[in-house]
């Protein structure tokens, strides 16, 4: 059997919808990392978080999911929320993340959480590393452009994901040694 696309590499995958206002955040997020061009870490854009399904059969080992959350005002427009694997399938996590990975009106078929946990039944994240950063928004309405508030934190969002990815990065390389 040879190589799988992701094999030996990081993925960082933006998931949203840009027509929903702060639910974007997802893919620019990730339209800046394309940007970096970081040697060994890919970057995709997913419109709905049903497609992680398909994305965790690429044969990645370690994957980072930046998407939109709105925690109902607990947290200020632009904090990150970060979450591992164990963490997302524990079903008290679930339970409590259930509601603000689906802002009022979803555009998602599923969401993130749901996407991971069908996607470890059917054992496609077996000795994979995943990394949530939920970003929290706002505005989930109709509409283009994110908040004022979410847009003045791309680059602080866009350096938490570099500092996950570095981790990553360093961890993939010791374990290839």
């Amino acid at each position: 059997m040879g190589e799988s696309k992701g094999s030996g590499r990081v993925l960082v995958v933006g998931v949203g919808n840009e027509y929903r206002r702060d639910d974007g955040i997802g893919p620019i997020i990730a339209r800046c990392m394309k940007g970096m061009m970081i040697e060994g870490v890919d970057v995709m854009e997913v419109d709905d978080a049903s497609k992680l399904l398909d994305v965790m059969q690429m044969g990645y080992s370690r994957i980072i999911v930046i998407d939109a959350m709105h925690s109902h005002g607990n947290a200020p427009i632009g904090t990150i929320h970060r979450f591992n694997k164990e963490e997302l399938l524990d079903t008290r996590v679930q339970r409590l993340l259930s509601s603000s990975l689906s802002p009022p009106s979803s555009t998602h078929a599923m969401d993130v959480v749901e996407a991971l946990g069908l996607a470890a039944a059917l054992g496609y994240t077996q000795g994979m590393d995943v990394v949530l950063l939920g970003i929290e928004g706002r505005d989930f309405g109709v509409g283009r452009g994110l908040s004022k508030e979410l847009e003045e934190r791309i680059d602080v969002i866009v350096g938490e994901v570099v500092k996950v990815l570095m981790v990553m990065v360093k961890d993939r390389v010791s374990s290839n040694a």
